[in-house]
């Protein structure tokens, strides 16, 4: 009953420190440096009087807050209510590695359970979609994803803890908590002339079946199966379909496709081909025809034949050549 009551007394002296949102001096014996990846967790360790400054990563767009999953030593949780953890703000300095003596605002101070591990839910958005968890305590949300820094303190609150209390840090996991939503980035390529420029001529994006205008080809869109479709006069369509993952960038690539006809041949090595009268050389690869009628002329040893096409804008003609052998078997 001492213990208990001595700690209530420490902790209403702390909060008294602070009413009012007034500034506090105060040492940490040591800063530690958090800085969390756009993707993934970071883990740090941290010791009793020892600060966690998180610094956000430089692309926020969906982040919505943040989860501190701590590690309790073992020692520490047989002493209930001797360590407490408090958030601040308005920092000065800014915190570094090796700075131990700040000013700033307490927002929230609470001590560390008599358990192994404590969850705790920071929020940064106003409003959110975090979910809330049984097993989680919310913080206050005292912070934005303008904020520089992230200031999470330990300090001993209360006397009595064996001395090597210190061998044992708190360790901390950083998680990011994130939107549903996802970006996509398109990246479109473009056929080119005869002389070899890219063909930059216009077209139009349609995305899940609405006409959409795209903001450095880029866009925010839910999570699941989305379809996009390019529509144009000057190239083939084209659709896709995509799907766009929590917090992540999908890229779309699409090559645009001159609308122009195209030909194809398939036809023996030695095949002599004939297009409009004039020799062409044989190839298997797709080439561009002008649009309107076409005449073929295939040559093979002593066999010919002739093939009329009338090629259309946005159609791809496969011709195919092949001579049959007929085997007849007589007594």
């Amino acid at each position: 009953m001492k213990r208990a009551g001595t700690f209530t007394l420490v902790l209403s002296i702390l909060l008294s420190i602070t009413a009012g949102g007034f500034g506090e001096t105060f040492r940490v014996h040591k800063t530690v440096m958090a800085p969390m990846p756009e993707t993934g967790n970071v883990t740090v360790e941290a010791g009793i009087n020892d600060a966690v400054a998180i610094t956000l990563p430089q692309d926020t767009t969906f982040l919505q807050g943040i989860e501190l999953d701590i590690k309790i030593p073992d020692v520490l949780s047989r002493y209930y209510g001797s360590v407490a953890y408090s958030l601040y703000t308005a920092l000065t300095p800014m915190p570094a590695e090796n700075t131990i003596n700040y000013t700033g605002t307490r927002e929230m101070i609470d001590t560390i359970p008599g358990l192994l591990s404590l969850n705790l839910t920071l929020p940064l958005v106003e409003p959110n979609t975090i979910r809330k968890n049984p097993y989680s305590i919310p913080l206050p949300s005292v912070y934005t994803l303008n904020s520089s820094a992230i200031f999470f303190r330990f300090q001993l609150v209360m006397k009595g803890i064996p001395e090597d209390y210190e061998k044992e840090p708190f360790v901390v996991t950083v998680k990011p908590v994130y939107v549903d939503r996802g970006r996509m980035e398109l990246d479109i390529t473009y056929p080119t002339d005869e002389n070899g420029q890219p063909m930059e001529l216009p077209y139009t994006i349609f995305l899940d079946e609405q006409m959409v205008t795209l903001e450095n080809q880029r866009m925010i869109l839910d999570t699941g199966t989305h379809h996009i479709s390019i529509l144009s006069d000057h190239f083939r369509n084209e659709t896709r379909t995509f799907t766009i993952e929590p917090a992540k960038t999908t890229v779309v690539d699409i090559s645009l496709r001159d609308i122009a006809p195209t030909l194809q041949f398939v036809a023996p090595h030695n095949t002599v081909i004939f297009l409009d009268g004039q020799e062409i050389p044989y190839t298997k690869e797709a080439f561009v025809i002008p649009q309107g009628d076409h005449t073929i002329r295939f040559i093979v040893g002593d066999y010919e034949t002739v093939k009329t096409i009338q090629a259309v804008n946005g159609r791809s003609y496969v011709i195919n050549l092949s001579l049959d052998v007929e085997v007849t078997e007589t007594l």
